[in-house]
């Protein structure tokens, strides 16, 4: 794995290119090494701002509106961090800050309340505030990003990683994902996902025997989910399933319910390179997936495919 390629991050003699809207391409090619988004934000003429406004606000806006304000929404919240995040990184108190900057444009009162002292919406990145527009019943979770983390955590956490990866969990898993609606990649670096709730509720994630995405046992704990939920989405990773494309996922699960018959249609359809390079991955992961799990029955079905 690649630690460390900072060098190659911001080539100030390289012209800048165009590059494709940030939001569309992060949910279809999520990438473990946030330095590959680190070079396209630095290095193109793309926004570093992603997604869009979360849909109680859109309604609240005709549509001729919805770009001009979205836009003047993030450039009030980026001047309120700016000359806010240092506070709000080291609240000692609880605090509500009344926002009409953001409320106004939506016709609404909008308010950030900040927790202070022991803080359990604060993690190892990060800390959450709650935004409101109590008038529409609106919540959101507010993530503002610290600076200076280490290198090796900025591989596991962080925006640049967290970001992408909520991103992508989300289009590939929405059932197991809170859901995130915009972010900053610049200046006070920031999240806004749906608010879940404040406590722990113990819910059990959803059973899925072929994950997509996973978040590895110390940060997969009830702090980190509601309803079953994520809602952070550090140390979280894509599976070897995952990994492998959609075709590969199909014929994956063809093998492991043993069904023969759609195998060998697969087998008989797979004649190009990149088919057949498929069909060979899907084939090493059920069978690395036997082994591991003792399944004898499906080693066995897995060579008579083999062998035909």
């Amino acid at each position: 794995m690649l630690f460390s390629d900072r060098i190659l991050v911001k080539d100030i003699n390289a012209p800048r290119i165009k590059h494709r809207a940030l939001t569309g391409y992060l949910r279809r090619n999520w990438n473990r090494n946030p330095y590959v988004l680190k070079r396209i934000v630095y290095n193109t003429y793309v926004s570093p701002y992603i997604g869009a406004l979360p849909p109680e606000l859109r309604r609240q806006l005709v549509r001729k509106d919805i770009a001009n304000v979205t836009a003047q929404f993030r450039e009030n919240l980026e001047d309120f961090l700016i000359n806010n995040a240092f506070d709000l990184r080291d609240m000692k108190l609880d605090c509500v800050y009344e926002l009409p900057q953001l409320g106004d444009l939506f016709g609404q009162r909008c308010i950030l309340t900040a927790r202070g002292g022991v803080n359990t919406w604060a993690g190892a990145c990060g800390v959450v505030c709650k935004m409101s527009f109590p008038g529409i019943d609106a919540h959101y979770a507010l993530k503002i990003y610290f600076g200076g983390a280490s290198e090796f955590m900025n591989f596991s956490h962080g925006a640049w990683f967290e970001v992408a990866t909520a991103l992508a969990a989300n289009k590939a898993e929405p059932r197991d994902n809170t859901p995130m609606y915009m972010a900053s990649l610049k200046y006070d670096m920031y999240m806004l996902s749906k608010w879940a709730g404040d406590t722990d509720d113990g819910i059990a994630p959803r059973e899925n025997k072929n994950k997509i995405f996973f978040t590895k046992p110390d940060e997969d704990e009830a702090r980190n989910r509601r309803c079953g939920r994520r809602i952070d989405w550090g140390e979280t990773f894509k599976t070897n399933y995952g990994e492998m494309s959609y075709r590969a996922r199909k014929l994956y699960r063809q093998l492991m319910n043993m069904d023969s018959g759609a195998v060998q249609k697969s087998a008989v359809v797979a004649r190009d390179g990149i088919a057949q390079r498929d069909f060979s991955d899907a084939i090493k992961l059920a069978e690395l997936t036997a082994w591991y799990d003792d399944n004898t029955r499906l080693y066995d079905f897995i060579i008579n495919i083999k062998q035909r």
